[in-house]
């Protein structure tokens, strides 16, 4: 019998609002057919005796597609077109990767990458 939190995650990550995405650690290794999913959430944090809203950039990462991540490595987002992957944006991961209480996903930080000129 399959395991019903691995489908359960099947489903959320190749659900709409999921995307194709290829990582290439900081290490040189590259790693191809990666699901992700991200998410723009605002939080709080105190200032002095103030409170401030920032905006922050997530994406979840499965942990069987990417065992370990590091800050500095890149994320590829793109699409599959007649089956290969095409790249549209490039992300870099920042800070440390955070996992859920069962161990199946990561969550950690991003910044987008501009575009060379």
């Amino acid at each position: 019998m399959p395991d019903p939190f691995a489908s359960a995650l099947d489903a959320i990550f190749y659900g709409p609002g999921s995307e194709a995405a290829e990582i290439i650690t900081i290490y040189g290794q590259h790693i191809a057919d990666v699901r992700i999913i991200r998410s723009k959430a605002d939080r709080e944090a105190r200032f002095g005796d103030g409170q401030m809203v920032a905006a922050s950039c997530t994406v979840d990462i499965r942990r069987s597609q990417a065992p370990e991540l590091n800050d500095g490595d890149r994320l590829l987002v793109g699409a599959i077109v007649d089956e290969a992957f095409v790249p549209a944006e490039e992300l870099v991961l920042t800070g440390q990767p955070v996992s859920d209480v069962e161990g199946m996903t990561w969550t950690m930080g991003y910044e987008a990458v501009e575009p060379a000129r």
